[in-house]
């Protein structure tokens, strides 16, 4: 990295800054202290508030329409000049999400009305066919009270009572038949009507609901059903012209981008040093491109600018320049964090470790071709981008790695060719079988995980180099390329081989490899350090960490456990499609079983592969070299959600006017 300083008319500040945006070559450092003026963070606030709106319509439009999901499922191709909003092209947007949000609650108003419609109709319903006027509840001295009886029980009981106690109220049947539940109209004067309601509250009986009653049940009725229909038209009607607002998704979608970017400007700006007449920048650019993008400057604008290296001891942003295979796993390193600028990429030998690692978890063919297949289309028939593209290049590899340790371990979604012949094929197995030779891959797994952690004790050597300190990088890691192997001489010599002359003379090369790596620890691992004493101690601490290197190697274990997992519940799958027969319908039993249970364990164990990978990146092989602290480099561009701008001579027409062509409408 080299640092770019600009300095340049206070005129050409906002074009400078745009340019740079176009170019997407600078990461602005941030060089300006204090409040930025009231209007610009109002006009930021408002910016955000406006995104976020969109978004929300966005989403909700393209998960209500198959045609808006076409639209947002893959970026929108526009020009440089369909980027481009006038204040005209902008009240013109805002109107358009003002119509959106109206309809919105439009319909849910209506919406909400159609439902309490519902309702009432519901309510009404047991009351048709009964002829009087459900409007008349009182009169000068005497109030009705309309209602339902559920059982004849209640009711015999309350007509008992009243004619009793109450003689002057009376009960209507309004059905004939005295069939239950039974419709009753009750006729009480005034002043009896607390101690009625008193003994209704104390039988099975229900009130007519309060209803916005027209007259009869079936005049009430055909009332509410003329108002359904209305609000039922109002509610198509707002749909349809919400369906309208989607066609115009692409021109929503160009908006918001435009104000990501617009208020990406107004931040970067902040970072900006201004002065009366002139302004500054300062800034971090690749040295490759350090003069190219000065040159392009100073050819557009009047300014001048310098580049120069780090400062020794400063430390810089980093950017990642690997080959695709190897790019394909930045997102692994992301996830932990970046390197510092001082040290080495650890990708070029962390991607091809991860994929391996990965492939042997997993490790079966037929799982592996499905990883393959899925992020092949999402590559190439998808055409997904950022993060997504990144996590399906790192399937795609990981699946191929997947393919081949299957083809190693004779792994077919499990063993799926000997459950469906009955044990009279079974899948070739070019190495062994795990299920059957667990101990054996656990050793492997082992030897494996030491190879893994000499990659990146490696890399602390190249690390200390950089620094100036390759003796150093030497001393604490050479005594562990003597000793480790010396300890797998040692104890498992008898593993290597049956010979007792041979294994005698493996375990004295091990023990003096051991020696050796002792003796190298206890004279170089304190290098730098003048006093013999305290160099002594350093070369015994040193060898202490023998033990946390038996848990590292231990960790490797985990391998095991995931390929004979991933093996066991393929089994069982297959076993569970196995018990419907060699028939037919055994056979489209045995299809849906499978394409069931191997689709979640392949789910399952693609995601522990994942995890358990990136953990022994993380835990064990970081942990022999990586520093970490620096900052990926994040350059100032035009950062969209939902577009992609390129140059209007390049862009097809029919997608030009797909943009551009509602704002005017």
């Amino acid at each position: 990295m080299k640092k770019l300083i600009i300095l340049g008319m206070h005129e050409d500040r906002d074009s400078v800054l745009d340019a740079l945006m176009r170019l997407g070559g600078v990461e602005i450092i941030e060089d300006k202290t204090g409040d930025e003026s009231s209007s610009r963070s109002m006009s930021y606030a408002s910016g955000t508030d406006r995104r976020a709106r969109l978004k929300r319509a966005i989403e909700t439009l393209s998960a209500r329409f198959p045609e808006a999901r076409r639209i947002v499922g893959k970026k929108h191709i526009v020009s440089e000049e369909s980027f481009s909003f006038s204040e005209e092209d902008e009240r013109h947007v805002e109107s358009l999400l003002g119509q959106y949000e109206a309809l919105l609650r439009e319909e849910e108003s209506l919406t909400l009305s159609l439902n309490v419609l519902k309702e009432q109709k519901a309510q009404l319903a047991p009351w048709l066919g009964i002829p009087l006027d459900l409007t008349v509840r009182k009169t000068d001295r005497t109030t009705l009270i309309f209602g339902v009886f559920r059982d004849s029980t209640a009711f015999d009981s309350f007509d008992r009572d009243i004619a009793r106690e109450l003689p002057l109220a009376s009960v209507f049947m309004l059905e004939d038949g005295a069939r239950f539940p039974a419709k009753v109209v009750i006729v009480t004067l005034d002043d009896q009507l607390p101690r009625i309601r008193a003994r209704l509250a104390a039988a099975d009986f229900n009130e007519i609901p309060d209803l916005p009653f027209a007259g009869s049940a079936d005049q009430t009725m055909a009332v509410l059903e003329e108002e359904s229909t209305r609000k039922e038209e109002q509610l198509l009607a707002a749909r349809n012209r919400l369906q309208e607002i989607a066609a115009d998704l692409p021109l929503l979608m160009t908006y918001h981008d435009f104000l990501l970017v617009r208020s990406d400007r107004v931040l970067a700006s902040k970072k900006i040093h201004d002065m009366s007449y002139t302004f500054f920048i300062k800034g971090w650019v690749p040295e490759s491109d350090a003069e190219r993008i000065g040159q392009q400057l100073a050819d557009q604008f009047n300014i001048v600018y310098v580049t120069r290296e780090a400062e020794e001891g400063e430390e810089t942003p980093v950017k990642l320049k690997n080959n695709r295979f190897i790019s394909a796993f930045n997102v692994v390193l992301e996830m932990y964090g970046a390197p510092s600028s001082h040290e080495s990429d650890p990708m070029p030998v962390m991607a091809p470790c991860y994929m391996v690692l990965f492939g042997m978890m997993l490790s079966d063919v037929g799982y592996g071709l499905m990883l393959v297949a899925l992020a092949a289309f999402m590559l190439f028939k998808k055409k997904v981008e950022g993060n997504v593209k990144q996590i399906c290049s790192l399937l795609f590899f990981s699946g191929i790695s997947s393919i081949v340790w299957g083809f190693m371990f004779g792994g077919f979604f499990g063993d799926m060719i000997t459950a469906v012949t009955q044990g009279k094929a079974n899948f070739p197995t070019l190495w062994f079988n795990p299920m059957d030779s667990p101990t054996k891959l656990l050793l492997f797994c082992m030897v494996f995980g030491v190879i893994h952690l000499f990659f990146g004790m490696t890399l602390k050597i190249r690390n200390e180099k950089l620094k100036g300190n390759l003796m150093g990088g030497l001393g604490v890691t050479v005594p562990w390329y003597l000793i480790i192997p010396a300890l797998g001489l040692i104890l498992g010599k008898g593993a290597i081989t049956s010979d007792p002359g041979t294994a005698a003379l493996l375990g004295e090369i091990g023990k003096w490899m051991a020696l050796a790596g002792v003796a190298f620890a206890l004279i170089f691992a304190g290098h730098g350090i003048k006093n013999p004493f305290k160099r002594l101690l350093k070369g015994l601490g040193a060898l202490y960490g023998v033990t946390s290197w038996l848990s590292d190697i231990l960790s490797y274990s985990r391998i095991l456990a995931l390929v004979l997992a991933t093996s066991v519940i393929a089994t069982v799958v297959n076993m569970l499609g196995s018990m419907f027969g060699q028939n037919v319908l055994g056979y489209i039993a045995f299809a849906a079983v499978g394409v069931l249970g191997h689709t979640l364990n392949l789910g399952l164990s693609a995601l522990s592969a994942f995890v358990h990978s990136s953990r022994l990146q993380y835990v064990e092989m970081f942990g022999k070299f990586f520093e970490g602290g620096g900052s990926f480099w994040d350059p100032l561009r035009r950062k969209t959600d939902y577009i992609k701008i390129v140059d209007k001579t390049s862009m097809p027409l029919p997608q030009e006017k797909a943009v551009r062509g509602a704002e005017r409408t």
